[in-house]
C-alpha cells in the first residue's frame, strides 16, 4: 500500500509540473503571437483548502486526490493534460469536438465508486475557453505566470467561465 500511495504522490506531482510548464508556455504563445491559439481549460474546484482534510484526514485526503489525478488524466484524451493544486484540479483540452461532451466526462470520474470518498465536501466545475476575451483594462491585469492565472481564473470565474456547474456535498 505504501509503494502504491508513493507512486500516486509522484505521478501527481509529475502531472503538476508538466501542467504548469504547459499552461506558461501556451500563455506566453497567447501573448507573443496575434493569431489566437484556442483551447478549453476545465476547472475542478473540491471545496475550501482544510475542509476535505478537516473531515477526512490529511493522509486520507492526499491518498484520494492523488487517485483522483490518476483516474481524470486516464479519462481525458492524451493530449489532454491534467494539474492539480491542493484541492483545485486543472484541465488544458486543446481541441474539443462539438459531441464531446466535457462535463458528461467530468461527471463520470466524480461519480465513481473509488472516488466516492472526496463527495463529502461540495464541488464546482468551471469550463473556460481561452483566449478570454479581455477588455483592455482586463487584459493589462490578466497574469501571464500560470499560478497567478489560475487563481485570477477562479476569482473571476462568474465572467470569464463558459458554463459553471455546482455538485453539492450529497451528490
Amino acid at each position: 500500500m505504501n509503494i502504491e500511495y508513493n507512486e500516486l504522490m509522484v505521478n501527481d506531482i509529475e502531472s503538476r509540473r508538466a501542467f504548469l510548464f504547459t499552461l506558461e508556455w501556451l500563455l506566453a504563445l497567447m501573448k507573443r503571437y496575434s493569431s489566437p491559439l484556442q483551447f478549453g481549460l476545465v476547472h475542478i474546484e473540491y471545496g475550501s483548502n482544510h475542509e476535505l482534510g478537516e473531515t477526512l484526514g490529511v493522509y486520507e485526503v492526499f491518498k484520494q486526490l492523488a487517485s483522483l489525478t490518476a483516474s481524470l488524466t486516464s479519462a481525458f484524451r492524451k493530449t489532454d493534460i491534467v494539474g492539480r493544486d491542493v484541492t483545485d484540479f486543472w484541465v488544458i483540452v486543446p481541441y474539443t469536438a462539438e459531441n464531446e461532451k466535457l462535463h458528461d466526462k467530468i461527471f463520470s470520474v466524480l461519480q465513481d465508486a473509488k472516488h466516492k470518498g472526496l463527495n463529502v465536501v461540495d464541488r464546482e466545475i468551471s469550463i473556460f475557453s481561452l483566449p478570454l476575451v479581455l477588455t483592455a483594462t482586463e487584459a493589462q491585469d490578466a497574469p501571464v505566470e500560470a499560478l497567478k492565472f489560475l487563481e485570477y481564473l477562479k476569482n473571476n470565474k462568474q465572467h470569464f467561465a463558459s458554463h459553471v456547474f455546482r455538485l453539492s456535498a450529497t451528490q
